[in-house]
């Protein structure tokens, strides 16, 4: 993502979204329940041809030219038939184009697909993919139980799951820093950074945020804090974008007493991965290293009240299937954990992404 990239005002987005809700609540208001009903499971048809086409990655065969799906399907490996009606049902909801012939090209939907900036397909591949998906579908036993269903089905916690599953951690890490440059742009657009000269990123992954943060302000310095290979990771890659003069690299947990001075700091989608005394824990530990007067942003989905439309409801269902402990949160309930680890919610910023900015100082 460019840094310097231009986003709707927020007033004007949130004013469309509005409108858009209200013309959908009547929209189906004229049906009955059950055609509503109907209408809505659909999208279920739609989740595994993505996931086919991502894994495929047709997209990158389409990407200097149209082709048959008979080529398409010597290229990828698979049968003309069953991939002709994968491609066919995602150009009928507006991913892909299909022309005369079988052939098939790329369209401004499905451009998301490619590999580099603004793409979607390792978030994609890893949502869709078979391990989240069996993961999903095993939800029934946490309504049952209250046992998390990915430990049900696999014996351990997502995060060892990773560990010992080296692929599966690629796919995960790739499509968090994907999933962070769609909700980068709207956080810069909406808060003001050059007023701080050092920001730490805790729990940054593989540096995108702060990357993007210093490049729009180049009189800020960062520091990247996350695990000891994530860390190493990151550093290979911040290397090649030479920012490696102005990030410091720190490896770490923060689940333990760390040490790291700045004058602001990150949370994004740190907290939403853990139960209230995990959190309390982490906000404790970087309330214990913070110096007096410095900032902290927590980046998260704020769940707003009964029976609004909002991501974090949905989002909220991975987090049930996949994170013990997990889930998205009410600002109130944010409120409550930060006031237990020293912290006062100073102001909440909505922006043009699903993400709230979350600006807290010590007590």
């Amino acid at each position: 993502m460019n840094p310097n990239q231009k986003f709707p005002p927020y007033t004007v987005v949130h004013t469309l979204g509005g409108i858009r809700g209200l013309l959908l609540k009547l929209h189906r208001k004229l049906f009955p329940g059950s055609v509503v009903l109907y209408e809505q499971f659909q999208s279920f048809w739609l989740m595994q041809p993505l996931y086919i086409a991502a894994e495929l990655d047709i997209a990158g065969l389409l990407k200097d030219k149209p082709l048959s799906v008979e080529a398409l399907a010597a290229k990828s490996d698979s049968q003309p038939e069953p991939l002709y009606r994968v491609l066919r049902a995602l150009s009928s909801e507006g991913i892909f184009r299909e022309t005369e012939g079988r052939r098939f090209k790329l369209n401004s939907r499905s451009r998301a697909l490619l590999e580099g900036d603004g793409s979607m397909r390792h978030m994609i591949i890893h949502h869709l993919g078979k391990i989240n998906w069996e993961a999903f579908g095993n939800l029934m036993h946490t309504v049952r139980t209250g046992q998390n269903a990915f430990t049900g089905l696999h014996g351990t916690d997502v995060y060892p799951f990773l560990k010992q599953n080296p692929e599966e951690l690629g796919r995960f890490e790739k499509s968090m820093t994907e999933l962070s440059a769609l909700s980068s742009g709207p956080i810069l657009a909406r808060y003001d950074f050059s007023k701080h000269k050092t920001v730490a990123d805790i729990g940054g992954g593989e540096g995108l945020l702060l990357k993007e943060i210093l490049q729009k302000h180049p009189g800020l310095k960062g520091i990247l804090f996350d695990l000891p290979g994530t860390s190493a990771k990151a550093a290979e890659q911040i290397r090649v974008s030479c920012l490696d003069r102005r990030i410091s690299f720190l490896s770490g947990s923060f689940l333990e007493p760390f040490r790291l001075e700045a004058d602001l700091y990150l949370m994004k989608n740190v907290l939403h991965n853990w139960d209230d005394a995990h959190c309390s824990s982490i906000l404790t530990n970087l309330r214990t290293t913070m110096p007096e007067g410095s900032t902290v942003l927590i980046l998260e989905m704020a769940v707003p009240g009964p029976n609004m439309a909002s991501w974090s409801k949905l989002v909220d269902m991975q987090m049930l299937a996949t994170m013990p402990g997990g889930r998205e949160r009410t600002i109130e309930e944010y409120e409550s954990l930060l006031k237990k680890s020293g912290f006062s919610l100073k102001r909440t910023i909505p922006t043009i992404s699903p993400l709230s900015i979350l600006e807290t100082v010590g007590e």
